[in-house]
């Protein structure tokens, strides 16, 4: 996938298409004002046209990947192949081509998962131990991993309504287990291109689990308009409550996303809207 240049990426946050999909021009310079070398490789995706249906879903997972995941970082891995990935698979076996899957992990750096872009579902490769390391970060830039993945999300939503004229189904999902501590991103921004968005095309699940200190997941929802699922550290936990709670969160956040991916899209002339 060819990285797209940063004026190609402005001009689609300029058009009327993302006017449609909900980026007021506000929205649209904090977009653009964010376009950097770091999210640019993962504005691109499988070209429209190898799209077996117009009812797109994009998901863009949005992974903690700070020093204090260490500890579940097997987890992780696993239960995100074996259950968030697999159960997708399981409940799009018909429209699993249609389904676009892309990632970030984020530390003190943000980086692309899978090699940046989206992939779809059918293609996806498994996370692995080599792409998803917390002994390699420091921090937790939170706030700049929501923005490049909003980012990521409306720029190829963006490029697939253009092509086929059916807005799609877009998930961004987050995981984290604590606050923003870096600051190279301010939480209005991420919120002001939230709340332009229309709630019955675009859904934000972040689940909060906490491995160490407590973690606020009420004032991180308030601050960035993700819908925040918190799966808070129990007094005197054993490894295996740890790992039944961290199965739970998984199993919770993939039920969320298959959901969303189920919903089905009507059109008006003067209205998108989600059918349950």
């Amino acid at each position: 996938m060819k990285t797209p240049s940063k004026t190609d990426v402005a001009a689609l946050f300029q058009s009327e298409d993302a006017i449609d999909l909900g980026i007021s021009p506000e929205s649209s310079d904090i977009l653009i004002a964010n376009l950097n070398d770091t999210n640019l490789p993962m504005c691109v995706g499988t070209p429209v046209e190898e799209l077996e249906s117009d009812d797109v879903t994009i998901i863009m997972f949005c992974i903690d990947a700070s020093p204090s995941m260490n500890p579940v970082r097997d987890l992780l891995i696993t239960t995100f192949n074996e259950v968030m990935v697999d159960g997708l698979r399981g409940a799009a076996r018909k429209t699993a081509n249609s389904i676009v899957v892309g990632g970030l992990a984020f530390s003190t750096r943000v980086r692309p998962l899978w090699g940046g872009g989206f992939k779809k579902l059918e293609d996806l490769p498994p996370l692995t131990k080599a792409e998803y390391d917390p002994s390699q970060g420091w921090s937790t830039n939170l706030f700049q991993a929501q923005l490049d993945a909003l980012t990521a999300a409306i720029t190829y939503a963006t490029e697939v309504f253009s092509e086929n004229g059916t807005p799609p189904k877009v998930i961004v999902v987050g995981l984290t287990d604590g606050d923003d501590n870096v600051g190279d991103a301010n939480p209005d921004d991420v919120k002001a291109v939230v709340d332009g968005l229309s709630p019955e095309l675009w859904k934000m699940p972040m689940a909060v689990f906490e491995t160490g200190v407590r973690v606020n997941g009420r004032q991180i929802a308030e601050k960035t308009g993700f819908d925040v699922f918190e799966f808070a550290k129990g007094q005197g936990e054993t490894d295996e409550d740890i790992r039944r709670r961290f199965r739970h969160m998984i199993g919770t956040l993939s039920s969320s996303v298959i959901s969303a991916s189920q919903a089905q899209v009507n059109t008006a002339p003067s209205q998108t809207f989600w059918q349950s």
